[in-house]
């Protein structure tokens, strides 16, 4: 009797446990060259042949998916340097905000920052284009180092009203194969503070 007892326990716990409701799998991809076009000055990294690294989380039984791969490039524009982005995705049914964080690390497996893209906006169940977000890049150093970006699904709200949050298991389990000490902390995007005047 005791051993059925604790079978049903360690079950439940299972069925509890986010990775038990959520499996995901991952692909990758490469994004652009490092090499930065930046007009008559040349070109940043121009000696390189590496190209950026796209990771990707796919969800399984979450309202929404990736249509296409994703990931961070950086670009040059005038005298400031962007991150950018293409994001499809499917929702697998009616939804109302979608939010998706991309993950960024430097060539030498550093964190640099969380990058975060909502739309508000009523999303049929089906492929969407969601357009292209593009994000500050504060540094020339930071352009230069970029390398890689782990995309995920953070959260949908449904057009029934429900917020379903992904399991971020295993968005944690791929940015520690980067950085040891990346922790879920990390996977918050930083607000900036105020500009000074």
């Amino acid at each position: 009797m005791s051993k059925l007892i604790y079978i049903v326990v360690a079950l439940a716990l299972l069925a509890a446990s986010p990775a038990a409701a959520q499996k995901a799998t991952v692909t990758r991809s490469q994004g652009a060259p490092m090499k930065i076009d930046i007009g008559r000055s040349g070109a940043m990294n121009k000696d390189s042949t590496l190209r950026r690294e796209w990771i990707v989380i796919h969800h399984l039984g979450f309202p929404a998916d990736f249509e296409y791969e994703v990931g961070v490039d950086a670009y040059h524009a005038g005298s400031e340097y962007r991150y950018k982005s293409d994001i499809h995705v499917t929702p697998k049914e009616p939804i109302t905000a979608i939010e998706i964080r991309f993950l960024l690390f430097d060539v030498w497996g550093k964190h640099i920052r969380t990058l975060s893209f909502t739309k508000v906006a009523d999303l049929e169940a089906g492929g969407r284009q969601l357009g292209q977000a593009e994000w500050n890049l504060f540094s020339v150093n930071e352009a230069s180092e970029f390398y890689a970006s782990i995309a995920y699904i953070a959260r949908v709200r449904t057009k029934a009203g429900k917020i379903v949050n992904s399991d971020v298991t295993p968005v944690l389990d791929e940015a520690r194969k980067f950085s040891s000490k990346f922790s879920a902390e990390d996977l918050e995007p930083k607000r900036p503070g105020p500009r000074e005047i």
